[in-house]
């Protein structure tokens, strides 16, 4: 037993022995958990990371001894669950890891509980399916299967089939595919002349991932073109698959091995001839540089990658520190909320993407060092969408403060689920990578126009179009959409705080117009980097009949509890009520809406978050209103009722306006 509490050395992870058959002993792996929990529970200092050790501690008080003894050890597995591997714990927080004698490493000890029940039982089909992001990945991108799949994902319906059958949360958004894959489309130059220095080899290689290469491809091209500024010769590694993380985290061994001899030989052949590895994801980097080096300890070729491997902003700050990075930003970022993901942190490489984006010249970076709670897809599943939503809620708040101009995390799934539970923001989420291509001076993307006599005129044409009905030659093309952006969204926004009513705390009502339905339309064809006519024509057809006609409004409603399980429980009890909201015209009997005109947004047992309304008038009434007459606004269903005597004079101003 050692004589001192705690330690104060670096922890050190000790090499994964998951080929020794006693890995998978049963009573061993029971003996293990129940010493560390015991370690755990006479210490308590991870209690605020993640529910893994809430839940630990709970089911020791609620016991039958008040001690780990009292616990069943089929219990256990609450706590493994609840574990997502992101390594805070071990590298942050627990005094006792090695070197210190009582050997706690709880993310290795859960990821051995994890290989034995997958070893023993397997997994089930949901969990099999989000870990095989490659696979995937392949099918969701072909060409109009993409547009399907992303319809599915975004339609209420087929999400809450989704939740029923698969346990996927209908309300977690999820990432979007993109047809245009990043590899098929990425066009590197390794054209520049070598430079190297003393801590950075002068040529790169990128390990594309799959999500860059599925999902977000124009990451990937951010990172080129930041390296094509820094004239750094560039080139992709010629094969990869899967990282092997999704694998990892579902306890799946063997595929990380299968995984392992995929994609090593080409890396440490990369490796061996002087390049730089990155990887714009810092799960895949942690892989390469932590995991799979303690999987294969002997490993000479792991070993190689794992030293050439590289994060791109630690990458670019070795560049800075041998005199060769480009530091000559053209245009400043503003305000930035930025979120170090825990698979960053605990790779100790230091704020990094922070040093960086703070080269730019009147740029403020608000840095949160703090567990999002999504992880890789651990925050997908219905059974943790509420835990991983509470997790968050801290970073959430902290990532709003001070009104930032864009959120950012090197974690792009980080970042969807805080601006998720950010909710309605000003701000603008893009990745870091993205930011500093900016701050070079992209004109596609450069976050403020150079020319503020165009942008105006640019503008004024917008305002102009505004006044009349949205038709496919009023829209804007996607290039000059993004030089007037930024003014424009600030306008819309404005906008919008005179469109609102709160119908007490928990419902709002949001009333669309010509403008708010442009901004919407430009906004996905900008996302979805639309400029097919047909696929432009859909859009419009999606979104104009929610244009108020002169003699009616039209609405979308809010039903807003911050807690997901209240939500649910709320949801469960307000099933009708957007029948029982009312728009009232001083002298006339109330209005009320008709409800979800597009689908059916309710069941039986509960009804959904955001229903979408139109309360139509008459001509007297409009006239009524015209001549100064008083609006109110009231909700009453037996679970809900709130009564706005009258209706603010901006909002009634504004609501005034989309009647003819």
């Amino acid at each position: 037993m050692t004589k001192r509490e705690g330690s104060l050395e670096a922890p050190k992870r000790l090499p994964i022995d998951w080929k020794n058959p006693d890995f998978y002993d049963e009573t061993g792996l029971n003996n293990e958990l129940e010493r560390v929990f015991d370690i755990c529970h006479g210490c308590r200092r991870c209690v605020s990371l993640c529910t893994a050790f809430p839940r630990l501690f709970d089911l020791i008080d609620e016991g039958s001894t008040g001690e780990i003894d009292g616990v069943e050890k089929t219990k256990f597995w609450e706590v493994v669950d609840r574990c997502y591997l992101c390594d805070m714990c071990a590298m942050t927080k627990c005094p006792y890891v090695p070197p210190h004698p009582w050997n706690v490493d709880f993310p290795h000890l859960m990821l051995r509980a994890k290989a034995f029940k997958y070893k023993k039982v397997g997994a089930n089909f949901r969990d099999k399916l989000l870990s095989s992001t490659d696979m995937v990945g392949k099918l969701a991108t072909i060409p109009v299967l993409v547009q399907v799949v992303n319809s599915v994902n975004k339609t209420p319906a087929t999400r809450k089939v989704m939740d029923k059958l698969l346990g996927i949360h209908a309300e977690r958004q999820l990432p979007e595919y993109d047809s245009q894959r990043f590899r098929k489309n990425a066009k590197p130059n390794d054209t520049f002349p070598i430079k190297n220095g003393a801590k950075s080899a002068g040529k790169v290689a990128i390990y594309a991932t799959c999500y860059v290469n599925y999902n977000e491809p124009g990451i990937g091209h951010d990172l080129l073109k930041i390296l094509q500024y820094n004239k750094i010769p560039t080139r992709l590694v010629e094969k990869e698959a899967c990282c092997g993380m999704p694998k990892l985290e579902l306890g799946d061994l063997q595929s990380v091995e299968r995984l392992k001899k995929e994609n090593i030989p080409p890396l440490a052949k990369l490796a061996k001839e002087g390049y730089a590895i990155l990887t714009a994801v810092p799960s895949c980097t942690l892989m390469y540089k932590q995991e799979l080096p303690l999987m294969f300890p002997d490993d000479e070729d792991v070993k190689a990658v794992a030293a050439a491997m590289f994060d791109p902003f630690e990458y670019l700050m070795l560049r800075k520190q041998d005199g060769l990075l480009n530091t000559d930003f053209k245009h400043s970022l503003g305000n930035i909320s930025y979120h170090i993901p825990c698979h960053l942190r605990v790779q100790n490489i230091g704020k990094k993407t922070k040093d960086v984006l703070e080269l730019v010249s009147e740029t403020k970076v608000n840095s949160i060092e703090r567990c999002s709670g999504h992880d890789g897809t651990w925050g997908v599943k219905s059974e943790y969408f509420a835990d991983s939503m509470k997790i968050g809620k801290a970073v959430f708040k902290q990532m709003a403060k001070n009104e930032p101009d864009y959120i950012s995390s090197d974690c792009a799934i980080a970042a969807r689920h805080i601006e998720q539970g950010m909710e309605e923001s000003k701000a603008q989420k893009l990745h870091p990578l993205t930011l500093i291509r900016m701050a070079y001076g992209d004109q596609t993307t450069q976050p403020r126009p150079v020319d503020i006599t165009a942008t105006q005129t640019t503008t004024d044409a917008m305002r102009e179009k505004q006044m009349t009905t949205i038709t496919r030659d009023s829209l804007l093309t996607l290039e000059a959409y993004a030089k007037i952006r930024q003014e424009f969204r600030a306008q819309v926004m404005a906008h919008k705080k005179n469109r609102r009513i709160n119908l007490g705390d928990h419902i709002t009502l949001i009333f669309e117009d010509e403008l708010t339905m442009r901004y919407q339309i430009q906004e996905m064809l900008r996302i979805e980097k639309l400029y097919e006519e047909q696929d432009i024509i859909q859009e419009l057809e999606a979104y104009t009949p929610l244009i108020p006609d002169g003699n009616n409004w039209k609405a979308t409603m809010m039903i807003e509890y911050a807690d997901p399980v209240e939500r649910a429980e709320k949801l469960a009890t307000l099933v009708g009520i957007e029948q029982k909201v009312s728009m009232t015209i001083s002298g006339h009997t109330p209005v009320f809406p008709i409800a979800n005109e597009d689908l059916q947004r309710d069941t039986e047992e509960k009804t959904s978050a955001v229903h979408f309304l139109r309360f139509e008038l008459t001509q007297p009434m409009i006239q009524t209103l015209q001549q100064g007459a008083a609006l109110s606004a009231s909700v009453d269903h037996p679970n809900y009722q709130v009564t706005i005597d009258t209706v603010d004079a901006a909002t009634r101003e504004s609501l005034l306006n989309d009647l003819k």
